[in-house]
C-alpha cells in the first residue's frame, strides 16, 4: 500500500507539473520571444521481488524549452540584415520626397531661368524682361539651396542617429550581461532557467537590430558576443561600450567607437555588418553624399558658366557684366590623426570637367594619392599643385607619411549658392564691341560670330582688318599688342586662329573678299539694345556644361539616380524582410506555442491528474480497510 501511495504521489506531482507547464505555455502564447516548454518525465525505476519487477512510478525531472541554436541564430542574423535594409529604405524614401514635386524642383527652375534668358534676347531693352531674368536667377538659386539643405538635413539626421542607437545598444549589452549572470546561477543549481534564456535570446536579437552580433556559448551557460569583424562586445562580465565620437577623418560628422577596457577602435560600416547603425552609416556616407554632390555640381557649373558669360558682356550702361551668382568653393577637412604640418587646398579649375564626387588625398611619404570616393579610382602625383576632374589641388607645409585629407567640392555649393542683387540695368545682354563691314566693301566676304574670349579693357579698342591684293591675306591694325601684316586668309576661318589673341575677341570671316575690303571692330554704341550676350546666355541651356551634359540632363540624371537607389533599397528591404519572416517561421515551427496542441495536452494531463488522485484514493481505502480488519 505504501508503494501504491508513493506511485500515486509521484504521478500526481508529474501531472501537476505538466499541467503547470502547459498553462505557462498558454499564458505566453502571444509573448514575443517565448519558446514552448515541455515537462520532462522519466520512470522512477523499480524493485525486484520474488514475484517479479515492480515499478515505482514516474519522476518529473525538469522542464525543457523547445530550442534550436541554429534556427535562433538564423533569426538573429536575418533581423540584423533586415534592420539595416529597413533603415536605409526609410532614409531613401525621405530623400525621394525631396524630389517629389517636379513643379517645385530644380529642373523647372532651370527651364524658367533659361526661358527668361530667351525672352531677354528678344527684348534686351525691356527693363521688365531684365527684372524677370534676375528674379528667375534668384528663384533657381533658392531651389538649389532648398534641395541641398534638405539633403544635408537628412544626412545630419542619419549622423545624429548613430549616437542614440549606440546608447540603446549599450543598454542591451548590459542587459545581456545581467542575464548571463542569472542564467549561470540557475544552471549551477541544476536546472535550466528557460524564461531567462528566452529573455537573453530576445535581447541578443534586439542588439542585432543595431549591429550584427555573433554569439559563442560558454560551458557555464553564458554567451560571449562579437561584432561582424570579430571585435568583442561582451566577454564574461567585461562589457564593451559603443560611443558616437568625432570622426577622425571628418570633423563635421561622427564615427562609432568601440571601447573594451583600455582598447578603442573605430567601426566602419563593414565592421558593423548590419543593423540600424550600418544602415544609417550607409545613408550618410554613400546615398546622401551622392545626391548632394550632384546638386552641388549643378550649382558650381551653373554659377561658373553664367558668371563667365555675364563677364563676357556689358550691361545697359556699357559696364562689364557683374557676377550673377555667388557659390562657395570646395572645402578641405584634415584628419585629426595627421602629424605633419602639411595643409591641402582645392579650387575649381574647370567647372565643365567636374565629377560628382568627394575626394580623399593622402601623402604616402613620396607622393600624393588622390582617390575619387564615388568609384574608388586613385591617381598619384609626385607633387602639388595638380589638376584632376576639373579641380586644382594645392599643398603647403610638410606632411607626414600617412597624413590625409577629405576634399568636398560640392557640399557647400549645394547649400550655399545665392543670386547677387543685380539691378535690371546690370544684366549684361550686349557685348562690349561689334564688327561691321566697311561701307566701301565690294567683295562677298562677311564677318560673324563675334565673341569675347578674354574680358579686358582691350575689348573696346578700335581694330581694322583690311584685305590685301590679292585678298589671300589681311592686315590688322589697332591691336593692343601691335599691328599685324599679311595674315593668311582661309574662308570660314576663326580670327584669330588659336592660340593668337586679338584684344580678347574672336570673329568668323567667310566668303570671297575684294582687295581693299575691310572690317572694323568698334565699341558697341547702344549696349542696352544689344542682344548678343543674351543669346549666348540662352544658349547655355543646350551647352554640355557638366562633363558633356546639359544642366537639365544633369538634373535628370540626379533624379534617375535617386529613383534607382530608392527602388533598389526598397527591393533589398523587402527581400530581407521576407527572409527574416521565413527564418522566424522556421523557428516558430519548433519553438512556437500551438494552442490546439496545448488544449489537447491540457485534457490529457488533467485526466492523468485525476487518475493519479484515484490511485491515492484507492491506496487510502485499502489502508483503512486493513486498519479496520486488524482492530476487530
Amino acid at each position: 500500500m505504501t508503494s501504491l501511495l508513493n506511485i500515486g504521489s509521484r504521478a500526481l506531482t508529474a501531472a501537476q507539473g505538466s499541467l503547470s507547464t502547459v498553462s505557462h505555455n498558454i499564458a505566453n502564447a502571444n509573448t514575443v520571444g517565448y519558446s514552448r516548454q515541455q515537462a520532462q518525465l522519466a520512470t522512477a525505476g523499480g524493485q525486484y521481488t520474488g514475484s517479479g519487477f515492480f515499478g515505482n512510478g514516474v519522476d518529473l525531472t525538469g522542464v525543457r524549452r523547445q530550442y534550436d541554436q541554429f534556427l535562433t541564430g538564423a533569426v538573429q542574423s536575418a533581423a540584423s540584415t533586415s534592420a539595416a535594409d529597413a533603415t536605409r529604405a526609410s532614409g531613401l524614401q525621405a530623400l525621394d520626397s525631396v524630389f517629389g514635386n517636379s513643379d517645385l524642383g530644380i529642373g523647372s527652375a532651370i527651364d524658367d531661368f533659361f526661358g527668361a534668358a530667351g525672352d531677354l534676347a528678344n527684348r534686351p531693352s525691356d527693363l521688365s524682361a531684365r527684372q524677370v531674368f534676375v528674379a528667375r536667377a534668384s528663384q533657381l538659386a533658392q531651389r538649389i539651396t532648398s534641395v541641398g539643405s534638405q539633403i544635408a538635413a537628412l544626412s545630419n539626421e542619419a549622423d545624429s542617429r548613430l549616437a542614440s542607437d549606440a546608447t540603446q545598444a549599450n543598454g542591451k549589452i548590459a542587459e545581456i550581461a545581467k542575464l548571463n549572470a542569472s542564467i549561470a546561477l540557475g544552471l549551477a543549481q541544476g536546472q535550466s532557467p528557460n524564461d531567462l534564456l528566452d529573455q537573453r535570446d530576445a535581447a541578443v536579437q534586439a542588439l542585432g537590430g543595431f549591429l550584427s552580433v555573433n554569439s559563442v556559448a560558454q560551458d557555464d551557460g553564458t554567451i560571449n558576443l562579437f561584432t561582424a569583424d570579430g571585435s568583442p562586445l561582451l566577454v564574461g562580465q567585461q562589457q564593451a561600450k559603443l560611443a558616437s565620437v568625432t570622426d577622425p577623418n571628418n570633423a563635421s560628422q561622427h564615427a562609432i567607437q568601440l571601447t573594451l577596457g583600455t582598447t578603442s577602435k573605430t567601426m566602419d560600416g563593414a565592421a558593423l555588418g548590419g543593423g540600424s547603425l550600418a544602415g544609417a552609416m550607409r545613408l550618410r556616407d554613400e546615398d546622401y553624399p551622392a545626391a548632394l554632390n550632384q546638386v552641388g555640381r549643378i550649382a558650381q557649373v551653373l554659377a561658373g558658366a553664367v558668371n563667365a558669360q555675364q563677364a563676357a558682356g556689358v550691361d545697359m550702361d556699357g559696364k562689364a557684366g557683374a557676377a550673377l551668382f555667388t557659390v562657395p568653393g570646395p572645402t578641405t577637412l584634415s584628419a585629426s590623426t595627421n602629424t605633419g604640418s602639411g595643409a591641402l587646398g582645392a579650387t575649381v579649375a574647370d567647372a565643365s570637367a567636374l565629377q560628382a564626387s568627394d575626394y580623399q588625398v593622402s601623402w604616402d611619404g613620396s607622393a600624393y594619392q588622390v582617390k575619387r570616393l564615388a568609384d574608388g579610382q586613385v591617381q598619384g602625383f609626385s607633387s602639388l599643385p595638380a589638376t584632376l576632374d576639373g579641380l586644382q589641388f594645392t599643398a603647403s607645409g610638410t606632411p607626414a607619411a600617412g597624413d590625409h585629407w577629405e576634399v568636398r567640392p560640392f557640399a557647400a555649393a549645394a547649400t550655399g549658392i545665392s543670386a547677387n542683387s543685380l539691378s535690371a540695368r546690370q544684366v549684361a545682354t550686349g557685348m562690349a564691341a561689334t564688327v561691321q563691314a566697311a561701307a566701301g566693301n565690294t567683295g562677298g566676304a562677311t564677318a560673324s560670330n563675334f565673341a569675347i574670349t578674354r574680358t579686358s579693357s582691350d575689348n573696346t579698342l578700335p581694330v581694322t582688318i583690311t584685305f590685301n591684293n590679292p585678298p589671300t591675306s589681311f592686315n590688322v591694325t589697332g591691336l593692343a599688342g601691335g599691328n599685324l601684316a599679311n595674315v593668311p586668309y582661309t574662308p570660314g576661318q576663326q580670327v584669330p586662329a588659336a592660340p593668337a589673341d586679338y584684344n580678347g575677341w574672336s570673329i568668323t570671316l567667310q566668303g570671297t573678299p575684294a582687295a581693299g575690303d575691310a572690317f572694323n571692330v568698334a565699341p558697341t554704341t547702344n549696349p542696352g539694345a544689344d542682344n548678343r550676350n543674351a543669346l549666348a546666355l540662352s544658349a547655355l541651356a543646350q551647352a554640355g556644361l557638366a562633363a558633356g551634359a546639359t544642366l537639365n540632363e544633369s538634373y535628370a540624371a540626379l533624379v534617375g539616380d535617386v529613383g534607382s537607389r530608392v527602388q533598389a533599397g526598397q527591393a533589398e528591404a523587402d527581400v530581407s524582410q521576407k527572409l527574416q519572416s521565413d527564418a522566424v517561421s522556421r523557428q516558430q515551427n519548433l519553438a512556437g506555442v500551438n494552442l490546439d496542441e496545448e488544449a489537447a495536452d491540457m485534457l490529457r494531463f488533467q485526466q492523468a491528474y485525476q487518475a493519479s488522485a484515484r490511485i491515492i484514493q484507492t491506496s487510502q481505502t485499502l489502508f483503512e480497510a486493513l486498519l479496520s480488519a486488524t482492530t476487530r
